[in-house]
C-alpha cells in the first residue's frame, strides 16, 4: 500500500469529496498505476481518503491510502498526470490502510479578512453556541484548540473527525462578532493520533 499527502488548491477546492475520489482514481489510471479492488458483488477501487473538506476550502494537507502493487516513483508519476491543484507532496509505502478518516483529530487553518480581536477573551469563554448547517445549536468551544494572529492572517486549530468543526463556520462566527469576512481559508496541517504516515 502507498500513503500520500496531497494538495487541493488552484480550483480543486471546488471539487466535491466524491468527485475528488473519482479524480484520483482517473489520475492513477492515466499514470498506469494499478489499484486493487474490494471483493464482493459491488467491487470498488481500494482508495481511502481522509474526512471530507468543505467545498471551497483549500488544503495543503490532504491524505490518502492506496491499495496497489505498484513499485516505483509514485509521486512524480502521479503529478505528471494529475489535474491542476491536486499534487502529491509526500508519499511512502505502508503495511495497511492508515485510516485517516479516524486518525486525523485536529486540523490547522489560515484565513485572511478577520480584523484583530481579543483572542484571550475568546479562548477564556466556557461556551460558544452557534447554529450549524443543519439548523442545530452546537457549542463549538470544546472544538477550538488554538487561535493566533500572524500578521494579517489568523491561524487556528480546530477539531476534526468525531469532534469536527468546519473552518468556514468558525470564521462565519468570528466575523459575525468582530466584523470583516474570511477569505482564502486554507488547511495547512492535519494532526493525527498514533503513528501514521504524515
Amino acid at each position: 500500500m502507498i500513503a500520500f499527502r496531497y494538495t487541493k488548491t488552484d480550483g480543486a477546492e471546488y471539487i466535491s469529496h466524491l468527485d475528488l475520489l473519482r479524480h484520483i482514481y482517473r489520475t492513477l489510471r492515466r499514470a498506469g498505476i494499478p489499484v486493487n479492488y474490494s471483493l464482493g458483488f459491488h467491487r470498488h477501487p481500494r482508495i481511502f481518503l481522509n474526512n471530507p473538506l468543505g467545498t471551497g476550502i483549500k488544503s495543503l494537507a490532504e491524505y490518502a491510502t492506496l491499495d496497489t502493487p505498484f513499485e516505483g516513483e509514485f509521486g512524480e508519476l502521479f503529478n505528471a498526470h494529475s489535474p491542476e491543484g491536486i499534487r502529491c507532496v509526500r508519499w511512502g509505502y505502508v503495511k495497511d490502510n492508515q485510516n485517516y478518516a479516524n486518525s486525523i483529530v485536529k486540523c490547522t487553518y489560515r484565513a485572511r479578512g478577520i480584523p484583530p480581536f481579543d483572542i484571550g477573551e475568546l479562548l477564556r469563554r466556557e461556551s460558544i453556541v452557534i447554529t450549524d448547517t443543519r439548523g442545530r445549536e452546537v457549542d463549538i468551544r470544546p472544538r477550538i484548540y488554538a487561535v493566533e494572529r500572524q500578521g494579517d492572517e489568523l491561524q487556528f486549530t480546530l477539531g476534526c473527525g468525531e469532534d469536527n468543526l468546519r473552518p468556514d463556520l468558525f470564521c462565519a462566527y468570528l466575523y459575525s462578532v468582530y466584523g470583516g469576512e474570511a477569505a482564502d481559508i486554507i488547511k495547512i496541517n492535519s494532526i493525527m493520533s498514533g503513528d501514521q504516515f504524515r
